[in-house]
């Protein structure tokens, strides 16, 4: 029955594990495929947009080193790369009939003229896959599926270092076909010219697994931004059942000749470690079977890495909370090939609800848009175990921007995925900010207010006196944001109060001496240097002073009348700022306090957050006509400075409509820069509206604050 088989019908109406009662995996592969395609947009309307370009296709991204894209239209056309386009190379080919063809990429000693590509049908990315449908000759489709199951409601799950790939074969026709692929030593290391050393073994489970990494294996030692990781180790595993299957770890030349010539890789390993470079040794499975009309065939691997430790937090080396859960990397892999079937059917269910969800939030091309960045805002983080107090805590990478170590305002802009999804990952982001400033580390901070950052990545160790200070931007949005975390969690007041009370009243004084008036200090928008007398950042202090009085009401501190007190005086400010910005009544409020010009208050959005009344909805209205007579093809500038913008502050200002067509609208000028832009890195988030091209910045985790329209409807 077509209707009982139809995707949706079976995920809406069933349990997963009804779900797999009596139907074979690959008619499962089948249907969730289906379920990310054109088909399934014509049948209920929750599908990303047909042919929707994204700049950059997120491949394997777990995290800020494990984040593979690929920077083209087509999986053929380019290498694959880190974030910041430094090859890592993952490659794919299908032998039919003895004719080799490339699916993905190509190796670093292979040109790509020497195999031709597959024709391409078409990509699609969801929120926890990305699926290619490829044409090899006439009569066979090859679809791709890289699959990362980084579910922020679960804590194991987004915590796995894991990618799936499966690759499903269909034709008309029969054929013998023999698929590759392989993955170099290149993602284990910094340099090509570090040795490395690799080996195979069986899991307890049954799983062949392949292993290569660095033989020098210093933990967090190397820190910077556009770095890779140069420890822990790469893993590539397929079940050991599969006899159709082989495997070896080896020089790329020969493993890849090797197929070529007879449509299998060596299943043996070349033991000599050695520099990456000249061999570019490789991870390498490949699989022979005969195809037959009408019958799908499917592959399936993992790739994984094992950091073995993930940060150094002032000398306290941190493993990845995974490592709290299981033993070690071979039983993390057998359990992740054990839940794989029913994992598949979760997270599509997920990607199903998330279109339909954010559809109904924001329009087509905001589902769409989002669902490319949820990777992106997942793969800037990691979660560890903090071994002294037991618990877990969650880092934030500021990529492409100085690769600082959980920035202050970066993580403030993210934080409505968050929001959305879990406050608590909210709390644990903030954990290591709030203990570092209560002088729990081996370094004294002695600063009035919230620092800006711990340290480059991965190691946390930054003195006060280096500090990129930020004052009222940081302690204002740790203001927002904690009190944002206690609307869905208000019993963590009591840990708050216990842990960090003193150091919260320090800082609310802090802002209340600052304002109305932050005179000279740098903001977010630090591009543009300090801003004199600025008046979003103004707004954002005086927001942060509501949030600070909601904090005390739900602690129950009444003491000296400060809740009234800060409530009151917030107020006061606000009508300040109204008076300071426009002190001629014209049609916008200016940048500056003391000279004309405009901006974006984006900041301004936390008070419809929060449910404060600070500043009068005449403020968010005049604000918001004005911006549409600023409106260009790609979006609206930030200030009258320059055309470019921050792509996450547009959204902010954007959601001051509040219908959901009206939002649409505007955001769809987002999703018509993403589509266009001729620069092919992850969504960049500083660009020139004008032209529609990048100005700087890519794959930022900021991109988490598209979330803010559907979190503006959940709250």
């Amino acid at each position: 029955d077509r209707h009982l088989l139809h995707p949706h019908t079976l995920m809406t109406n069933m349990k997963p594990h009804h779900l797999l009662r009596g139907v074979p995996l690959f008619l499962i592969i089948v249907l969730l495929s289906l379920s990310s395609s054109p088909f399934l947009s014509s049948c209920y309307g929750a599908a990303p947009i047909p042919g929707f370009r994204p700049p950059a296709v997120p491949l394997v991204v777990n995290d800020p080193y494990l984040s593979i894209w690929s920077f083209a239209d087509n999986l053929t056309d380019i290498q694959t790369t880190l974030w910041d386009g430094a090859n890592k190379n993952l490659t794919g080919l299908i032998r039919v009939d003895n004719v080799v063809y490339r699916w993905m990429g190509y190796d670093t000693l292979t040109s790509p003229q020497d195999f031709p590509p597959v024709q391409q049908i078409s990509v699609t990315v969801t929120p926890t896959r990305t699926i290619y449908i490829f044409e090899v000759g006439t009569d066979l489709q090859l679809t791709v599926t890289f699959f990362t199951p980084i579910l922020p409601t679960s804590h194991d799950l987004m915590s796995r270092p894991v990618t799936y790939i499966t690759m499903s074969v269909l034709s008309t026709n029969t054929h013998h076909v023999d698929l590759y692929f392989s993955a170099s030593a290149e993602l284990a290391v910094q340099s090509v010219n570090e040795s490395v050393s690799w080996s195979r073994q069986q899991s307890p489970g049954g799983l062949n697994t392949m292993r290569t990494g660095t033989v020098a294996q210093q933990y967090c030692a190397l820190a910077g931004d556009a770095v890779g990781i140069n420890w822990g180790y790469l893993y590539v595993a397929a079940p050991s059942s599969d006899a159709q299957m082989a495997q070896c770890v080896g020089p790329q030349a020969d493993v890849r000749a090797a197929f070529v010539k007879t449509g299998t890789v060596p299943n043996d390993t070349k033991s000599s470690p050695g520099p990456v470079t000249p061999s570019y040794p490789v991870l390498a499975v490949s699989w022979g079977m005969t195809v037959t009309p009408g019958n799908t065939i499917e592959k399936t691997l993992i790739i994984a890495y094992d950091d073995v430790y993930s940060m150094n937090y002032f000398g306290l080396m941190m493993k990845a909370y995974w490592t709290q859960l299981y033993p070690n990397i071979l039983a993390l892999m057998d359990k992740a090939w054990s839940d794989y079937p029913s994992l598949l059917l979760e997270a599509t269910q997920f990607d199903v609800e998330f279109f339909e969800k954010m559809t109904t939030a924001g329009g087509d091309k905001y589902s769409t848009l989002t669902a490319l960045s949820f990777r992106q805002v997942m793969g800037g983080t990691k979660l560890v175990w903090n071994s002294q107090n037991s618990s877990i805590w969650f880092f934030m990478k500021e990529i492409s921007s100085d690769g600082d170590v959980s920035t202050m305002d970066v993580i403030f802009p993210a934080s409505p995925f968050f929001l959305y999804y879990d406050a608590t990952l909210l709390q644990y982001l903030l954990l290591p900010i709030l203990e570092y400033s209560m002088n729990h580390t081996n370094v004294l901070y002695n600063l009035p207010w919230c620092p800006h950052h711990l340290g480059t990545w991965p190691i946390s160790n930054l003195r006060p006196d280096q500090q990129e200070n930020m004052p009222v931007e940081e302690t204002a949005g740790m203001m927002i944001m904690l009190a944002a975390i206690l609307q869905q969690n208000p019993d963590w007041i009591d840990f708050l109060v216990s842990n960090y009370w003193t150091l919260l009243h320090n800082w609310g004084e802090y802002l209340l001496s600052s304002l109305p008036d932050p005179e000279n200090q740098l903001c977010t928008d630090d591009f543009e240097g300090p801003i004199p007398h600025n008046s979003n950042l103004a707004g954002k202090g005086i927001i942060g002073l509501g949030a600070w009085a909601q904090i005390l009401a739900l602690a129950g501190d009444f003491e000296d009348h400060e809740v009234a007190f800060y409530e009151k005086i917030s107020a006061a400010y606000a009508a300040a700022w109204m008076q300071l910005s426009n002190p001629n009544n014209t049609n916008h409020y200016n940048q500056r306090y003391d000279k004309p010009g405009w901006s974006l208050k984006y900041n301004l959005i936390w008070q419809y957050l929060l449910h404060l009344k600070t500043f009068p909805q005449e403020v968010f209205d005049t604000e918001l006509a004005f911006y549409r007579t600023k409106l260009t093809p790609y979006g609206v500038p930030l200030d009258n400075t320059m055309p470019s913008s921050d792509i996450d502050s547009e959204s902010w200002v954007f959601c001051f409509d509040r219908t959901v067509t009206g939002f649409a609208e505007l955001f769809g000028l987002l999703y018509d820069f993403a589509d266009f832009t001729p620069q092919r890195v992850p969504l960049t988030d500083w660009y020139w509206v004008d032209q529609g091209t990048q100005r700087g910045f890519q794959a930022r985790p900021v991109l988490g604050g598209f979330w803010m329209q559907a979190l503006l409807q959940k709250v």
